[in-house]
């Protein structure tokens, strides 16, 4: 997991770029998912195939935030770059980004339902489908609250770890069976799919990696 500082109350660094207002690493992630979804469905056209294709666009943006946001905290532990100083104060946004990210997604996907947008050809969402938005959204939400300050010193410190492991775990799952039933089942061969397993098994070895030195290095010499 992302390594969280709970010392302090407020963790919420800006960015500064000339005379723009400050903004989150979180507030800046989700604009970019939202114009890259927005684009998206523009580019191909307002409908059942558009909104399909933004969404898809959605879902794979989330997917590479998630992966960076998995990987940031051992990386830098196993060997701690320069950039690491950079990423260091913006541990814990990497998982409120993510959550905004996915939350982007789901949107993509309740939105056009929601209001019943007059699209040829939309079919709507079954309840499988559905169960798995609000499954998702709700998870998505625990692990927003979890990564908070407020959430360590109401919580504690392991009930607080146990919840994002569990949301990890969960997303790792939901990412790596999406990747994996593109790529045995009846779909279009694409790329991305095989490339996300693979960094989806990259990032595993990566914490196991992290965790085995870790032991190590707290072993008696």
């Amino acid at each position: 997991m992302v390594a969280l500082d709970n010392n302090g109350v407020s963790d919420t660094p800006k960015f500064h770029i000339g005379k723009l207002p400050p903004f989150s690493l979180t507030g800046f992630t989700a604009a970019v998912a939202a114009l890259l979804t927005l684009a998206t469905i523009a580019a191909v056209g307002l409908g059942e195939n558009g909104i399909r294709v933004g969404s898809q666009m959605a879902w794979r943006f989330s997917f590479f935030v998630f992966v960076v946001a998995v990987v940031a905290g051992p990386i830098c532990r196993i060997a701690p770059f320069g950039l690491c100083r950079f990423i260091g104060p913006y541990g814990r946004q990497l998982i409120w980004s993510f959550c905004a990210a996915f939350g982007v997604y789901l949107a993509s996907v309740l939105v056009p339902n929601l209001l019943r947008l007059p699209l040829p050809q939309q079919a709507g969402l079954d309840i499988g489908m559905l169960l798995f938005v609000l499954l998702c959204g709700v998870l998505a939400a625990v692990m927003a609250y979890a990564a908070s300050p407020q959430a360590a010193l109401r919580l504690g410190d392991k009930p607080q770890r146990a919840i994002l492991v569990v949301g990890v775990g969960y997303f790792w799952l939901t990412y790596a069976a999406s990747g994996l039933s593109h790529i045995s089942g009846p779909h279009r061969p694409e790329m991305f799919y095989g490339f996300s397993v693979s960094l989806l098994v990259l990032a595993l070895l990566l914490r196991f990696l992290d965790r085995f030195l870790t032991k190590w290095n707290e072993s008696p010499t």
